[in-house]
């Protein structure tokens, strides 16, 4: 996103489109992917000699859950789009793509999880156990610390 400063209003202006999911660069095994355009709606203003710009940010999104492996869709929404821009003279514009991409990339989940309840994988069959228990037998005992159990103190 481009914001050219001559024609930029002494009050500020509002800007409002998308920008294309491909400025953040996610690759296709990413844990998370971008199932829609970048979307902003911005107030611009220059204040001294710097640009500020404040507003919203909002991208659909695809994630794998790390708990049980299912693809989930949700919306990240960032209402706290802040940045201000040092303006060099004769600066005629100055291009915002990669604080967009790094204030998406930044609150991006990085353990993406479905649902807050999900139960996740049985640990020995692989089953969802969203779906319902497996009727795999729970190990009653955790023997990495069986070695202790030995153990004499006096």
């Amino acid at each position: 996103m481009l914001i050219e400063l001559p024609k930029l209003s002494p009050e500020g202006e509002s800007f409002s489109g998308e920008e294309s999911a491909e400025l953040l660069g996610l690759k296709a095994g990413d844990a998370v992917k971008a199932e829609g355009p970048v979307q902003y709606d911005f107030f611009v203003q220059l204040v001294g000699h710097e640009l500020v710009v404040q507003g919203r940010l909002t991208v659909e999104l695809a994630a794998t859950c790390g708990r049980c492996a299912e693809i989930y869709s949700t919306n990240l929404v960032i209402s706290d789009f802040l940045r201000a821009s040092e303006i060099q003279p004769g600066q005629e514009s100055v291009d915002l793509t990669d604080d967009i991409r790094e204030e998406v990339l930044l609150k991006l989940p990085p353990y993406p999880v479905c649902q807050p309840e999900c139960k996740g994988l049985c640990p020995q069959c692989g089953r969802n156990l969203n779906d319902g228990a497996c009727g795999c037998k729970a190990p009653k005992d955790d023997l990495r610390w069986s070695g202790l159990d030995d153990l004499k103190l006096k």
